[in-house]
C-alpha cells in the first residue's frame, strides 16, 4: 500500500510494500510537459542516465527576463531538483522574484503559479524495482492550500477558452493516478498542482516539495507465505531455467538463475 502526503513548503509521501532498494540503480530520466495553450505542442526532454546515490541527481535553473525593459533585466529564477535515495524520491520547485530597485516586477503573480506547470517525470530503471502498483495520495498544506490550477478560475473572465482547457485537465492533487509504478518504470505526474493563491513577495523564495517514501514488494517470497526461507529456495530451484513470467523469476528477466537465487538470499527472513 502506498501513502503519499503532499504539503506546500510541500511534502509528498509515498509508501508501498520491500527489501531491495534503489541505491546504486541506474535510471533514465525524461521530463514531459503537456501540450497546452501555455506550451503548444508540449515538450519532452531526455535528460539521460543517472545513478541513485547520495544527494541530488538532477537540477535545472531557469532565469526569467523582462524583455519589455531596456537590457531585458533578470527579474527572477526558478529551479527544479530531483533527489533519489535507496527508499525515497524527493523533488523540489523553488522560485524567487528579485527585488529590482525602481522596477515594477510584472512577474510576481506569474511566479506564484509556477508549481502549476503541466509537467511530470518518467523514470525507467535498468532493472525491475518491485514498486507497488497500489497508491493513494493525501494532501495537506503549509502556508497556502495545495490545489489544482483549475480550482483558481484564473482565466474565467479574461480568457474563457483557456479556462475551459485548464478545467478539462483537472486532476485532484489527491488522485491516486498521479503515481504509476509498473515493473521498472515510475511515472510522476505533477500537472496543475499549485498554491491556492495568486501573489508572491519580491525577494522571498517559495518552494513546493514532494517526498515519496518507498517500500518494495517482497518478491523473494516465491511461495507467498510471508517468509523468505528454504521452501522458497526449493521452489526456485524447481523452476530453474527460462520461465517467461513466473514467481520464481525474482528479478523479472525471464529466467530463473543464480541472479534470482542471490536476490532471494538478500531478502532472507520475514517479509516487511
Amino acid at each position: 500500500m502506498v501513502l503519499i502526503q503532499l504539503t506546500l513548503g510541500t511534502t509528498l509521501l509515498l509508501s508501498s510494500a520491500a527489501i531491495a532498494g534503489l541505491d546504486g540503480k541506474v535510471f533514465h530520466l525524461v521530463t514531459e510537459v503537456t501540450d497546452s495553450p501555455f506550451l503548444p505542442g508540449g515538450q519532452v526532454i531526455d535528460l539521460g542516465d543517472f545513478v541513485v546515490g547520495n544527494g541530488i541527481e538532477w537540477t535545472s535553473t531557469h532565469f526569467v527576463y523582462d524583455y519589455k525593459e531596456p537590457g531585458a533585466p533578470v527579474v527572477g529564477e526558478y529551479t527544479y531538483t530531483l533527489d533519489l535515495g535507496d527508499d525515497y524520491i524527493h523533488t523540489t520547485v523553488a522560485w524567487t522574484t528579485y527585488v529590482v530597485p525602481g522596477h515594477d516586477n510584472p512577474f510576481i503573480n506569474y511566479f506564484s503559479l509556477l508549481p502549476g506547470d503541466f509537467y511530470g517525470y518518467h523514470l525507467t530503471f535498468e532493472n525491475a524495482t518491485d514498486l507497488s502498483e497500489n497508491q493513494q495520495l493525501q494532501v495537506s498544506e503549509v502556508n497556502a492550500p495545495v490545489v489544482h490550477m483549475g480550482d483558481l478560475n484564473l482565466f474565467e473572465f479574461i480568457d474563457p477558452k483557456l479556462e475551459a482547457w485548464v478545467d478539462s485537465q483537472y486532476l485532484a492533487p489527491t488522485s491516486p493516478t498521479r503515481i504509476v509504478a509498473v515493473a521498472n518504470t515510475l511515472d510522476l505526474n505533477y500537472q496543475g498542482i499549485a498554491w491556492g493563491m495568486f501573489w508572491a513577495t519580491e525577494g522571498v523564495e517559495y518552494t513546493e516539495t514532494t517526498h515519496i517514501d518507498l517500500v518494495f514488494d517482497c518478491n523473494s517470497d516465491a511461495n507467498g507465505d510471508g517468509v523468505v526461507g528454504v521452501a522458497d529456495i526449493l521452489q526456485l530451484i524447481g523452476a530453474w531455467g527460462p520461465c517467461g513470467i513466473c514467481d520464481e523469476d525474482i528479478n523479472n528477466d525471464g529466467n530463473v538463475d543464480v541472479a534470482d537465487l542471490l536476490e532471494l538470499l538478500s531478502g532472507w527472513g520475514p517479509c516487511p
